[in-house]
């Protein structure tokens, strides 16, 4: 009985076989022991816009939303100020959160909690975030190069698909699962 025909010692891989387990061994390494680099800013703010209002982090005062929307229900925490809206037939939610009366963080999503309250959606107008007129609904393929893989980000657990622009002041998330965008967020630079 040869080598190769006895069951109890198994025939070592191939050169072939050895050499490319090897490079793949050299890549993960590669790329394990590299940072994470966040893209390179942009050269002016993202902002969150609709027919009514456009929401920039580090701009927006609590006074003008409030003009605009009435006051927000405070959702998913105390100091959150929720607002619910229909766009292209979902019921979303705008979370906005300030201090010192000036925006500081902005999330827009669908929800997707079976307790999230049932606030009566408001007609804001299409939600939108610009540079790259990015939507809840809209997919992922279809964003710019301006918005590239997020470097760590919120909720990798929730969402499969974690993007990100920075900007001067801030950062902006765009967030989905099965290749739709299911949230917005922008967040002031700390």
């Amino acid at each position: 009985m040869s080598r190769e025909d006895d069951p109890a010692d198994p025939v070592a891989p191939d050169f072939a076989m050895q050499r490319a387990v090897e490079v793949l061994a050299r890549v993960y390494e590669a790329n394990r022991a590299r940072r994470n680099v966040p893209p390179a800013p942009l050269d002016r703010p993202v902002v969150l816009a609709c027919e009514r209002l456009v929401f920039a982090v580090g701009e927006t005062r609590r006074n003008a939303v409030e003009h605009a929307f009435g006051v927000g229900f405070s959702y998913p925490i105390r100091g959150w100020h929720t607002y619910a809206a229909r766009d292209d037939g979902h019921r979303i939610f705008l979370s906005l959160f300030y201090a010192d009366a000036v925006l500081v963080a902005l999330e827009c999503y669908i929800p997707k909690l079976d307790r999230a309250p049932a606030l009566a959606p408001r007609d804001f107008g299409a939600l939108r975030l610009s540079p790259g007129d990015v939507a809840l609904g809209a997919t992922t393929s279809s964003l710019d190069a301006r918005y590239v893989t997020a470097v760590g980000g919120p909720a990798p657990v929730i969402f499969a698909e974690t993007y990100e622009a920075r900007f001067p002041g801030g950062v902006a998330y765009v967030m989905g699962n099965d290749g739709r965008v299911e949230r917005l967020g922008l967040y002031a630079a700390t």
